[in-house]
């Protein structure tokens, strides 16, 4: 009996996930004190003369972070020396890659990962961005028929 082309799921259901909140805790990372981290000439290349280029930095670097601290189960919290240290770090790499230095980039988010798994004893790689889980369901395929002459 052929079987139909499309399998009811009624009845079947996922749990909830949980929303992922990137709005940090604590004291807001302004440019300046990106600025006081690097020389003078690497601040204005990075940030092209722009406090918004460094504001919008932080942003996506708040988002990534909050992101992986999220999955670790920690508190995207600003006023913790080490999750603020982390948060400037991603700026950093943030603006490096916006630029194209791809190299300077990798470096950077080197030593976040590092400080991550230091601070927190994990890190999830993207390359296994869901927990493996067992098999639900088998599906086998009969052998096909000899023929018989």
């Amino acid at each position: 009996m052929p079987l139909p082309e499309e399998l009811p799921l009624d009845g079947f259901t996922t749990p909830p996930r949980q929303a992922v909140t990137f709005a940090p805790f604590g004291t807001p990372i302004s440019a300046e004190e990106i600025r006081k981290r690097l020389s003078r000439s690497l601040y204005d290349q990075l940030s092209e003369k722009s406090d918004g280029t460094v504001t919008d930095a932080v942003s996506r670097a708040e988002i990534y972070i909050g992101a992986v601290l999220n999955y670790l189960g920690v508190r995207l919290d600003l006023d913790a020396p080490v999750i603020r240290e982390i948060v400037l770090m991603q700026t950093v790499c943030e603006l490096h890659v916006a630029l194209g230095h791809g190299e300077a980039g990798k470096e950077q988010r080197i030593k976040v990962k590092d400080t991550i798994i230091a601070a927190f004893g994990s890190f999830p790689d993207s390359d296994s961005a869901a927990p493996e889980r067992p098999a639900v369901a088998a599906v086998a395929v009969p052998p096909k028929p000899q023929a018989r002459f």
